[in-house]
C-alpha cells in the first residue's frame, strides 16, 4: 500500500483556523507540513488564490491538466479546461482590484501519484454589496503527479451547500442547523 501523507487543520470555530491568501502573501507552514508533496500542493493552492486575485487567467489555468474536469458553483456545472478559462475570464472584470481569498479547514492527503485537498473559502475585501462576497464555497481538488515531478489539477469541484427544504444556498458554514429540517431528513 502506498504511503499517504495527511495534513489537516482540524475543525474550526468561526475563523479560528482561517488562512488568508492574499496576492503575494505566503501562508504559515507547520513542521508536520514539511512533506515535499504537501508543500507543493499548499503552494499550488496559494498560487490559485494569487492568480485569481491578480485576475491572471493564464497563470490560473497553468495549474490545470489539459484533460481536467471542473464541477463549478456557476453553471454549466461540469466543464473542461477551455470552458473554465472562458468562464473565469468573463468573471474577472466584475472583481475590484485588491480583493483577497480566505480559506479554512484545509485538509491535504498525498498518496503515490495523486493528491487531494478539501477546504472552504470565500472572497474578502469586496464592496459590501458585491455578490461574490456574500457566501462561502467548498472545494475538493485532485492533483496528479506529472512526469516532470510537478503536480497539476485533474479535478476541481467547487460548490455551495444548500438546504433541500428551502432550496436556498447556505451562506455561512457556521450557520446553526435547523433542528426541524434535520429531523425531517430522517423521515425521508
Amino acid at each position: 500500500m502506498p504511503s499517504i501523507a495527511r495534513r489537516s487543520t482540524g475543525p474550526a470555530s468561526r475563523c479560528a483556523n482561517a488562512r488568508r491568501v492574499t496576492c503575494g502573501e505566503e501562508s504559515e507552514i507547520n513542521d508536520e507540513d514539511r512533506n515535499p508533496a504537501i508543500l507543493t500542493i499548499r503552494a499550488a493552492i496559494a498560487e490559485w488564490g494569487e492568480a485569481f486575485c491578480n485576475k491572471n487567467v493564464d497563470r490560473l489555468m497553468a495549474l490545470y491538466a489539459p484533460d481536467a474536469v471542473m464541477f463549478d458553483a456557476i453553471p454549466p456545472f461540469s466543464s473542461g479546461i477551455t470552458a473554465m478559462r472562458d468562464k473565469v475570464a468573463s468573471c474577472f472584470p466584475y472583481f475590484p482590484d485588491g480583493f483577497a481569498v480566505d480559506t479554512r479547514d484545509l485538509t491535504l492527503e498525498v498518496g503515490g501519484e495523486m493528491a487531494l485537498a478539501h477546504f472552504v473559502w470565500h472572497f474578502t475585501d469586496l464592496p459590501a454589496d458585491h455578490p461574490a462576497g456574500k457566501h462561502w464555497l467548498r472545494s475538493s481538488i485532485v492533483w496528479r503527479l506529472q512526469p516532470d515531478g510537478g503536480w497539476l489539477i485533474v479535478h476541481d469541484h467547487c460548490s455551495a451547500p444548500f438546504d433541500p427544504y428551502t432550496e436556498r444556498v447556505v451562506l455561512d458554514p457556521d450557520a446553526p442547523v435547523d433542528q426541524a429540517t434535520a429531523a425531517n431528513c430522517s423521515d425521508h
